[in-house]
């Protein structure tokens, strides 16, 4: 029975999402830390992208590997060693950091009212009003 309360697409892919916020967070904490440390890379967060993918595909039937379900999914950090913002070997960009660390609390004040909704219609569901 809990299963069918916390275990729905919507739960699972909010819970998962606020979970890549907390970790996006830290990154860019991590990034913004290093800003000044010669040869230091930028790390970013992927999530977003493989939501998005299992999201488009659960009504299809296909196989687990093609179409990992929505419980399964995990964000994964990435270090970016393409760019190269100064001549120390250092890429990162403190205003675009500030930029994706202001989208990002956006992101968690969103997820985590969509979350609250989803406790407050079970809670009007059990008292009955």
């Amino acid at each position: 029975m809990l299963d069918k309360l916390f275990g729905g697409d919507r739960y699972l892919a909010t819970t998962h999402a606020l979970d890549a916020t907390v970790l996006r967070h830290q990154v860019i904490a991590h990034n913004l830390a290093n800003v000044n440390t010669p040869g230091f890379k930028r790390q970013e967060v992927n999530f977003e992208a493989q939501l998005a993918k299992a999201l488009a595909q659960r009504d299809n039937p296909c196989t687990a590997t093609l179409c990992p379900p929505i419980s399964g999914l995990q964000p994964s950090v990435v270090t970016i060693n393409t760019t190269s913002e100064r001549a120390d070997g250092n890429n990162v960009n403190m205003e675009m950091e500030n930029v994706n660390l202001a989208i990002n609390t956006l992101r968690f004040e969103v997820l985590s009212q969509s979350l609250g909704g989803y406790f407050g219609g079970l809670k009007t569901v059990i008292n009955g009003r």
